[in-house]
């Protein structure tokens, strides 16, 4: 069985044998919840293409991105070691496939394995380095810079030139106006560097984008490299 998921496809085969009667293939759609804040976690959810948001979400309702997962990791991995109560809502970003396990399968194959609980704990934290550099970078760096980031991590993993990505995702990413959100896409559009229509960006001129981009794109994209041993770029 071929898994275009970076954790799956590192597995020992001991653990993925253990595992793969376990495994379902899923059609995730855009903004499906797949859990709420206060939910028992049941599933691991390991993307293919699909791009799944955490977000943190506040007593008077506003929202904003901790991070990101795609096909180079998973959610769920740290339930399957510790609590598996939900402190987030998870939902799809980006529809697609991605591949679910019981977070029970995977802590009882945790329970009996050091390998894989040794590659949980890498994934998760190549997770949350790169979740520390987007708090970072929301922070610290323009709006411009941020929605150059974010465009090139989502074609990173998409792996296409066009990324359906609506506004309303894009200001609670990058915890801004959508008012601000339309106003940098129609300039980028207006410089040629993307084309923007009904929640689908088309990226025109990658390298412009990273040009303008701050230093966390490279920062994040490399931490993957370093601590997953894998490319996200195409």
């Amino acid at each position: 069985m071929a898994f275009e998921n970076h954790f799956l496809h590192v597995l020992d085969a001991a653990d993925l044998r253990a595992l793969e009667p376990a495994l379902e293939a899923r059609r995730l759609e855009r903004d499906e919840v797949l859990s709420e804040v206060g939910d028992h976690v049941a599933w691991a959810y390991f993307p293919h293409d699909a791009i799944l948001s955490v977000i943190v979400v506040m007593a008077n309702g506003d929202q904003v991105e901790s991070r990101t997962i795609g096909r180079e990791s998973g959610y769920g991995l740290l339930h399957a070691l510790g609590s598996r109560v939900a402190y987030e809502r998870m939902l799809v970003q980006v529809a697609g496939r991605a591949w679910r396990l019981p977070v029970g399968a995977l802590a009882a194959r945790a329970a009996e394995s050091p390998a894989l609980v040794q590659r949980i704990v890498q994934h998760a934290q190549a997770t949350l380095v790169q979740s520390a550099q987007a708090v970072a970078c929301n922070a610290l760096h323009v709006a411009e810079q941020k929605l150059c980031r974010w465009l090139l991590m989502t074609q990173d993993r998409v792996g296409s030139d066009v990324v359906p990505l609506t506004q309303e995702h894009l200001s609670i990413m990058m915890g801004i106006q959508r008012t601000t959100v339309s106003s940098l896409a129609a300039d980028l559009q207006s410089r040629k560097l993307i084309s923007y229509s009904r929640g689908k960006i088309r990226i025109l001129d990658r390298q412009a984008l990273e040009r303008l981009s701050c230093e966390c794109y490279s920062f994040m994209t490399e931490v993957v490299d370093q601590q997953l041993a894998t490319r996200l770029r195409r």
